[in-house]
């Protein structure tokens, strides 16, 4: 009997080391960064990886192993060539590099922190202490000059990718940016929080969520929605004309708050291209309209309303076009 238990024991060890070696030969061996110098661009290999996710997991692998073996965020930000996924993986990484010290993270990346640097320490302390909430809002209040207008919206933006990571829900990630007392910080809270659903969820159909809401939420999931979702579902598909994609949107959007096609054109303009309005001529009169308006002043996703430089304030709030 004891003989064959050493048996069974003993196979269990063979096929423990089998696999180990297997595992091992096999397996896409890091970058060798011991070496690291300011002439060793770490993400290039990255690059070429079609799938987004594999990519997206190449950058943070690289970027991680990275820092631990002695690199700086100044020396891998100089490879990023402004790319957000890999100023991401930056920001996720240090913030584990850091032991999950939330000021020693930042203090690495100033005075030249990414916005996506933040939208990643946001995410990434999201999954690591999704209980930790005030801990994080503290450490924000803390960090951004909230006396500036400006400075919070930016600072509020990542409150809202936090909570969807936190929180594991859109809607109670809206009822939490719904708390936020003045205007500027809850549509800059909600704008992170649709930017996440769609990182997170894969939400195609977003828009029934916010047929849900008859207050400010309403206007902002709306509004928020249709300025973020050209851009995200042209990257998804590796789409080059995203204008499409607004055509499929017209129904599920009320036409006061539909900003499709005007962050498309932005989109198109980002890559050297000029929108051309005949796209418009064979929609209906209502969204012939609403796409012509749209492409001839395109506003960039993440300030539809033109109110980044002063804030979304409750007394220029017509003015910014939250109605």
């Amino acid at each position: 009997m004891i003989m064959k238990v050493n048996i069974f024991i003993l196979i269990a060890i063979l096929v423990a080391i089998i696999s180990l070696v297997f595992f091992l030969y096999f397996r896409t061996p890091p970058p060798d960064l011991k070496t690291f110098s300011s002439d060793k661009n770490v993400f290039l290999e990255c690059r070429a990886i079609e799938d987004r996710a594999k990519r997206y997991a190449c950058f943070k692998d690289v970027a991680l192993y990275a820092l631990e073996n002695g690199a700086s965020v100044d020396e891998l930000a100089q490879y990023t060539e402004g790319g957000h996924l890999q100023y991401h993986s930056i920001g996720r990484a240090m913030l584990i590099v850091s032991d999950y010290n939330l000021e020693e993270a930042i203090k690495k990346c100033r005075p030249n922190c990414n916005g996506a640097y933040y939208h990643a320490i946001a995410e990434e302390w999201g999954e690591y202490a999704p209980l930790r909430q005030e801990r994080f809002i503290d450490f924000l209040n803390s960090t951004c000059p909230l006396e500036e207008s400006a400075s919070a919206v930016g600072c509020y933006h990542n409150v809202g990718h936090f909570y969807v990571v936190a929180n594991k829900s859109f809607e109670k990630s809206l009822a939490l940016c719904n708390e936020l007392p003045d205007s500027d910080r809850f549509y800059q809270c909600t704008y992170g929080a649709v930017h996440e659903e769609f990182i997170q969820s894969d939400n195609e159909n977003f828009f029934q969520l916010c047929s849900n809401y008859t207050d400010r939420r309403r206007v902002a999931c709306y509004s928020m929605g249709s300025a973020v979702y050209p851009k995200w579902l042209s990257y998804k598909l590796n789409s080059k004309f995203p204008l499409e994609i607004c055509d499929g949107l017209n129904s599920e959007i009320p036409v006061e708050l539909n900003y499709c096609y005007a962050s498309a054109a932005w989109v198109l303009e980002s890559k050297g291209e000029t929108p051309d309005p005949a796209w418009c001529e064979r929609l209906d009169a209502e969204f012939k309209e609403l796409c012509i308006n749209g492409l001839e002043s395109p506003k960039p996703f993440w300030d539809v309303f033109g109110c980044r430089a002063t804030g979304v304030h409750e007394e220029n709030i017509i003015g910014c076009g939250l109605q």
